[in-house]
């Protein structure tokens, strides 16, 4: 029977961490570089102007500096202050991943029309994932190891009520989102509704693939690395999949060329610049009467 904890099963775990959190960091820089030309052609006013930039931008570059701090942290580029080390990089993506979250809450809002009970449970839900991921930097203990040449956690069990609750706060916001799609029935296969509801499907998926390895394994909480294997293929799976659903929306939304014929993207209140013209109430039309009122 392995013996988890031995010294020779830690090294050869650290490096599995190690070799995978410098894959999903190439991932990341892969795919920040690669799209970085959509922010850089909205800051230069060549594509609409909309505030949600700024939570698709930084859900993005937080993602990369939380990577950036975890490969220094585990390469051992400092032998002191480890704990500060490990606990900013746990607090960079987490907010990366409450970032992508909040991307979730902003879509419930405009699908359920900014009903107040479904935007108060929203709310709370995304809150509780916040407080959750706050409590878990807070109680973050790493310490250098010449062994292993790197920053190691320790007590990594404490992450679970934290795994849980990233896992369900996802499930259940992507669940407020899919039932409001589901509830505009006559317009489900057509337009954006169509869309939002695949992207939906998609991201629900995704979470799933990428938070249920992350609580297993915290769960059996086999030893220190094995605890954080799956977090960077977490942080970089979400962050991508924001990312893209995020570009999807918007280029639907703002490319007439591909709307459906029977769906009218007229505008979406996405700017915190005044409107030009009148009204300034801007809505998903989709079909008659069914209507997406895009808020954020």
């Amino acid at each position: 029977m392995t013996n988890w904890d031995s010294p020779v099963v830690i090294v050869r775990d650290t490096l599995y961490l190690q070799t995978t959190l410098h894959v999903c960091w190439g991932c990341a820089i892969w795919e920040y570089l690669t799209h970085f030309y959509y922010e850089w052609a909205v800051f230069r006013q060549t594509k609409p102007y909309r505030w949600t930039i700024w939570v698709y931008s930084g859900c993005r570059i937080f993602m990369l500096l939380g990577f950036l701090l975890l490969v220094a942290a585990m390469d051992g580029w400092s032998s002191q202050h480890c704990t500060a080390l490990y606990a900013s990089a746990m607090a960079t993506s987490y907010t990366s991943i409450g970032l992508a979250s909040l991307l979730i809450v902003l879509r419930i809002v405009a699908i359920w029309e900014k009903h107040a009970v479904v935007v108060t449970m929203a709310s709370i839900i995304w809150l509780m994932g916040v407080v959750l991921n706050v409590r878990d930097v807070t109680l973050l203990r790493a310490t250098y190891s010449s062994t292993y040449k790197s920053c190691v956690p320790y007590d990594t069990n404490k992450f679970l009520p934290n795994s849980v609750g990233i896992l369900g706060s996802d499930f259940l916001l992507l669940c407020l989102m899919l039932v409001g799609i589901l509830r505009k029935r006559e317009a489900s296969r057509t337009g954006i509704v169509r869309l939002l509801y695949r992207q939906g499907i998609v991201w629900l998926a995704v979470a799933v693939l990428v938070e249920v390895p992350v609580l297993a394994f915290c769960i059996l909480n086999i030893n220190e690395p094995l605890v954080l294997l799956f977090q960077p293929v977490e942080l970089v799976s979400l962050g991508i999949c924001a990312g893209r659903m995020y570009r999807g929306l918007m280029s639907y939304a703002l490319n007439p060329d591909d709307r459906s014929s029977v769906t009218e993207l007229t505008s979406m209140r996405f700017s915190a610049r005044p409107a030009l013209s009148a009204p300034s109430r801007e809505i998903f039309s989709v079909g008659s009467p069914s209507t997406i009122q895009y808020y954020t």
